[in-house]
């Protein structure tokens, strides 16, 4: 009985459930494991999950047979739990199998209201099913999971069906999904790889089974829309693991969530996620997966302003090309696909930032509006400080903390009648690698051009203030080398400097530089940023150890640019693995970057 209760619990990936967030990179795998066998999480689940997943095989015997215990499965390259055995009825519906029973603490109710001899919950969740194939299959043309039929003597699936288990899960839990095994793994030709995908070859594609509860009756909310949610979110969790299922698991979530508003967007359950998100601006959107959660308000900005849907398709696309299993390479894999729309990563992030500092559903917020956005849960994000003053003076705030990919937001409070103009000057910074953008974001609501906004990106601005309450202002930061970095500023009320009289965008930095290029080393793909502060060709080329060119690009737009390389040569040829240099050049300026690419 204690098997069998824990297979019930040993999940990857979670619907629901918060603990303390921590760099996963920090713990090692027998902490991972004392941590479930104690029952003292101090990260998400799933994240000591997939370490287990991952370096389980690496465990001392003591700790594996306490896994084992819990329902671990060791016999395989991943470390996971076994399947329910105990489900002794099935109904199949296009490329589904789902099981469950009438007897014992699993059983589903036993009502069949239209007599097709198939209980009415069993048929509610085949319906859902029905439904979720069309969208994530025939509109968005995801690649279906692989199948599990090449091991099904072992662990009874059946078929090549994908399996949906419903039975009795441990109490809280909604669902989840379970990654057993690399793909098509009885051949080392074809492990890892999706058998459905016609135009690509996986690496580290998974199968996987997903688990529903035989019932919500402890849940809050209407059934039939619980199981809506949950299934759309966790079998797009099989989606993915039919990409790469090392993908980092802030990305999983994140886009999982986006996909349960894409197929339920009435539900609105997502918004159970935004409180947190929006109250820690200041950790960046890739912090931990518990973040993840709420973090598929990015994408939601990014696709409903920006892009296309597709774009969540094109994501799991690249991510096929970084191997994420021991570093983390979902932010290049993010840069690839925005990038195949044209789009620069730190740009639309920054905008991102901006949006989420305005809050509107008008229209007058452009390319920062959210539709839905009169009934989040929140006005603003949580405000690192609000500035008021009653006097001319100039305050200086030292020693201002910012992570890699957040921001900080700051009010000013300008209702005083005596507020004639406001200066906001970014004064030092303690990265050479860090890149900082500021931004004003003024609402006239009582002048002569009302619910219209006013949005400035400088490093020093002076705006005009006379007739309006307040002005936020947002602090992004974009560094690849580089988690945490210091800033300090000042704030001048009623300068004399000149004012600023209309938006422009202004670069951080008034001198050439290259920026360490990010991933360093890379497998498939590395973006070069850089800084180009006149109007000057540029040249960018790159060079092997023995000094012979092997790529080149040109560029003259203005202020902070990206370019991404994808290891081929001028020719379209893939260069070998080494040591490469980045080179930057421009009448009077030089500068290089080593780089290594390993395959």
């Amino acid at each position: 009985m204690m098997i069998k209760h824990m297979q019930h619990i040993i999940i990857l990936f979670l619907f629901i459930g918060y603990f303390h967030p921590i760099y996963a990179s920090n713990i090692s795998v027998e902490e991972a494991a004392n941590k479930l066998i104690i029952g003292d999480i101090d990260i998400h689940y799933s994240e000591a999950l997939r370490i287990i997943a991952k370096y389980g095989h690496e465990l001392p015997s003591d700790i594996k047979a306490e896994l084992q215990a819990r329902g671990f499965d060791f016999s395989r390259e991943i470390v996971s739990s076994y399947r329910p055995q105990n489900l002794d009825y099935y109904v199949d519906e296009g490329i589904f199998r789902f099981h469950y029973t009438l007897t014992g603490v699993d059983a589903v109710s036993p009502l069949d209201a239209d007599n097709n001899g198939i209980p009415d919950y069993v048929d509610l969740i085949v319906t859902t099913f029905a439904n979720i194939g069309v969208i994530d299959f025939t509109d968005m043309e995801f690649v279906r999971p692989p199948g599990d039929g090449w091991y099904t003597q072992i662990d009874d699936g059946g078929s090549d069906h994908y399996d949906v288990y419903i039975f009795n899960l441990e109490t809280g839990y909604y669902g989840y999904v379970q990654a057993e095994d690399y793909a098509q793994n009885n051949s080392p030709i074809t492990r890892g790889d999706n058998e459905f995908s016609e135009d690509a070859e996986e690496e580290r594609a998974m199968v996987t089974f997903m688990a529903l509860r035989n019932n919500y009756d402890d849940f809050s909310g209407v059934e039939s829309e619980i199981i809506e949610v949950t299934s759309a979110h966790e079998f797009f969790h099989a989606v993915q693991y039919g990409y790469d299922g090392w993908e980092a698991g802030w990305l999983l979530e994140a886009t999982a969530v986006w996909m349960e508003e894409h197929h339920y967007d009435n539900i609105n359950d997502c918004y159970q996620f935004l409180q947190e998100f929006f109250n820690e601006p200041y950790l960046a959107i890739n912090y931990d997966v518990n973040r993840g959660y709420g973090a598929y308000i990015y994408f939601s900005y990014l696709t409903d302003n920006r892009v296309s849907n597709d774009l969540i398709r094109t994501v799991f696309e690249r991510s096929r090309e970084y191997n994420s299993y021991d570093v983390d390479y979902s932010i290049p894999t993010l840069m690839a696909a925005l990038n195949d729309y044209n789009l620069d990563f730190e740009t639309v992030t920054h905008d991102f930032f901006i949006a989420n500092g305005m809050l509107s559903n008008s229209d007058s917020a452009g390319i920062y509006q959210y539709s839905e956005s009169s009934t989040f849960p929140m006005d603003l994000p949580t405000l690192e400080q609000t500035i008021t003053a009653s006097s001319d003076t100039t305050m200086y705030y030292y020693n201002q903390m910012l992570e890699t990919f957040s921001a900080l937001y700051y009010l000013v409070d300008t209702q005083d009648s005596t507020w004639n103009n406001l200066v906001i000057d970014l004064l030092t910074q303690d990265s050479d690698n860090m890149r900082y953008y500021v931004t004003s974001i003024v609402e006239h609501k009582n002048d002569s051009t009302p619910n219209t906004f006013d949005v400035l990106t400088a490093q020093t601005q002076t705006i005009d203030v006379s007739s309006v309450d307040s002005v936020i202002f947002v602090i992004s930061a974009f560094g690849y080398d580089t988690i945490n970095s210091e800033f300090s500023m000042r704030i001048i009320k009623n300068s004399s400097v000149e004012l600023a009289s209309d938006m422009e965008l202004i670069p951080i930095s008034n001198q050439y530089s290259l920026n360490n290029p990010y991933p360093n080393p890379f497998n498939a793909h590395i973006t070069i940023h850089y800084t180009i502060p006149m109007n000057q060709p540029v040249d960018i080329a790159i060079y092997d150890i023995l000094g012979n060119k092997i790529r080149r690009f040109q560029s003259e737009q203005l202020g902070m640019q990206s370019i991404i390389w994808n290891g081929k040569d001028q020719y379209g040829i893939p260069v070998s693995s080494g040591m490469y240099i980045v080179n930057m050049s421009t009448d009077s300026f030089t500068q290089a970057r080593r780089i290594l690419l390993l395959k």
